[in-house]
């Protein structure tokens, strides 16, 4: 017989997914998701004990991990899109025109902007990081600038991609979790972002003063574009394929298909313009892009592929599962629920969720979980008081999705950390438009969003009454 499971029980849940996580990424250097298949694991034992059949838990399982069917192959092809691209010279030919954006005097505004539109047209920030980022380093370093302030500029940009950038894998999350439209998405989330984007470039314009009469080294930059020209042929022709693809997404055309005529079309630029071979092709497609080329160049041009994301795909499987279960037995619901019962207004909701969304991000190491745990929890409570969903996806990418950039402790720091040899500690003060945007949105909600909320429930309201 189902009965609803007690508080310690969803508290100890809770504690084991925590704990594993924390073992796995930290003493046992194991991947994430052997920590979530340990909190499933538990889940499981717990949802028994009170009188779940294993058959109905695994079809809650199974039903969290539908909800990020597209999500998956949207993922999947976009690590197939990198590899394509890198063999192809297209991320290549983005960097080597990119240099050119580079002015000496505020390198640090350069930095953000060329790392933030590499970032929407790549839709990863570790692809972002790995590539123009150690780039990016390199020029600073030879102008004196202070590694962390450079480590902390393309963080930022490269996390205004992956929160923002309509081929992202965690912008697709969101829009599947919170069940809205990804083209209306991106409109709506540009909202906040341009407000954190142009603080930003103040900020780094204001930071940067301190380094504007630092000579550069001209000859690193020389140095990178030749590199780049003794490995694929660089032309303007190379940036038709991410342009294309920028088109077809105003164009409304799904997200699915506008991949995969990414795919298609890099796959064609590739062949004509480099002369591969089609097995080099699906080579790169499957396993990345890796050329014999000097060690501290390697990371700029190398990688991507489908076995490259391998990890992400599994963790998505594993946090989207265990969410289901989550959702069925309401084990985050129960844990919650003492804190929901005093929520009365959308001001209140809204607060919660930012707040809710970071805590998730601090506790489960992960920027993905961030987005599902209260997705899954709070998704319902949105439509019963008539809140726009989008509202909801526009919370969860300002909150938990940034600040998991600068969480000591949570991958998604970790990654670009690890990638730049700079530690999140270090660069964490310059990361600027991570700890900005909850603040935006915060103080979005308090001064601005609750009225027109009001407004618009009122409306609703008087029609329905008529």
């Amino acid at each position: 017989m189902k009965k609803n499971i007690p508080y310690f029980q969803c508290v100890a849940v809770i504690v084991t997914l925590s704990v594993s996580l924390i073992l796995n990424i930290f003493v046992f250097n194991k991947p994430l998701y052997f920590g979530l298949i340990i909190g499933l694991i538990a889940s499981f034992i717990v949802g028994i004990i009170n009188g779940y059949d294993i058959r109905i838990l695994i079809n809650f399982a199974y039903a969290g991990l539908k909800k990020s069917s597209k999500v998956l192959i949207m993922l999947s092809m976009i690590a197939m899109l990198i590899g394509i691209w890198k063999i192809g010279g297209v991320i290549p030919a983005m960097l080597y025109y990119s240099f050119g954006m580079i002015n000496e005097r505020i390198f640090l505004v350069s930095s953000f902007i060329i790392s933030s539109a590499i970032s929407m047209l790549m839709g990863t920030s570790t692809g972002t990081v790995s590539s123009v980022g150690i780039v990016l380093l390199g020029l600073g370093s030879a102008m004196n600038i202070p590694l962390p302030a450079i480590a902390g500029t393309v963080v930022s940009g490269a996390f205004f991609g992956d929160r923002s950038s309509p081929i992202s894998s965690v912008f697709n999350l969101v829009s599947t979790m919170t069940e809205t439209n990804p083209h209306e998405n991106f409109k709506y989330l540009l909202k906040t972002i341009s407000i954190g984007a142009a603080l930003a470039i103040i900020f780094y314009f204001v930071i940067g003063l301190n380094y504007a009469d630092m000579s550069a080294n001209a000859d690193n930059i020389i140095d990178y574009k030749n590199l780049m020209t003794q490995y694929v042929r660089i032309s303007p022709l190379l940036l038709i394929p991410p342009v294309i693809l920028m088109v077809f997404y105003v164009l409304k055309f799904t997200p699915l298909y506008t991949m995969a005529a990414s795919v298609a079309i890099g796959a064609i630029f590739s062949i004509a313009y480099q002369r591969i071979s089609i097995i080099e092709l699906v080579k790169a497609a499957f396993v990345g892009f890796h050329p014999s080329i000097p060690a501290e160049y390697s990371v700029v041009l190398a990688g991507g592929g489908l076995v490259s994301f391998r990890t992400m795909l599994i963790v998505i499987v594993c946090a989207t599962s265990l969410n289901g279960v989550f959702e069925g037995t309401k084990m985050v619901e129960t844990l919650i629920k003492p804190v929901l019962k005093r929520i009365k207004t959308s001001r209140e909701l809204m607060l919660f969720t930012v707040g809710f969304s970071i805590v998730s991000a601090l506790f489960m190491c992960n920027q993905v979980i961030s987005i599902i745990i209260p997705s899954g929890v709070l998704l319902e409570r949105y439509k019963a008081m008539g809140i726009d969903k989008k509202e909801f996806a526009r919370l969860l990418s300002d909150s938990g999705v940034m600040v998991s950039s600068i969480i000591p402790w949570n991958v998604a720091a970790l990654t670009p950390a690890s990638i730049m040899g700079v530690s999140v500690i270090s660069y964490l003060p310059y990361a600027f438009l991570s700890y900005i945007m909850p603040i935006i949105s915060a103080a979005n909600i308090l001064f601005f969003q609750n009225n027109s909320l009001e407004l618009k429930r009122g409306n609703i309201n008087e029609k329905s009454h008529s």
